[in-house]
């Protein structure tokens, strides 16, 4: 799979999975449909801006480890490139959640965390060997 499909595709998932859940998780089963237009516009933001924020994230990602790789042993810079990762991911999205007056904030972003973390850490992994040569003993 080439590296440009491989982010479309991660893209696309990330807008169709956390657009879905910020949808269903501030969905009112009791209220009048007008009344769904928050749960609907949640979904289109969270769905819309995870899909940017992934393709961002990646490219993030691979520079800061690329960037902090001679500087850094490889455990040191998984946690620096995670942890600016995250920081600046949710600097964004939580004020952008402030704004569409989201009700279920935490319920919303907690899984999208869990996943997000997990799958920069799966992603540094994934692209070690070509900074972090593993060396045969």
């Amino acid at each position: 799979m080439n590296n440009k499909f491989k982010k479309f595709l991660i893209t696309l998932i990330a807008i169709i999975g956390y657009g879905g859940w910020a949808l269903y998780s501030n969905w009112d089963f009791d209220a009048l449909a007008q009344n769904q237009m928050v749960a609907i516009r949640a979904g289109l933001i969270q769905g819309g801006y995870s899909g940017l924020l992934t393709l961002i994230n990646i490219i993030i990602l691979e520079n800061l480890f690329t960037r902090f790789n001679s500087a850094m042993s490889y455990p040191i810079n998984m946690l620096t490139t995670l942890l600016c990762t995250i920081l600046l991911q949710y600097s964004i999205i939580i004020p952008v959640h402030l704004f569409n007056g989201t009700p279920h904030i935490l319920i919303t972003l907690l899984p999208g965390f869990f996943i997000g973390t997990t799958f920069s850490f799966v992603y540094l992994l994934s692209i070690r060997q070509n900074y972090y040569p593993i060396r045969s003993v």
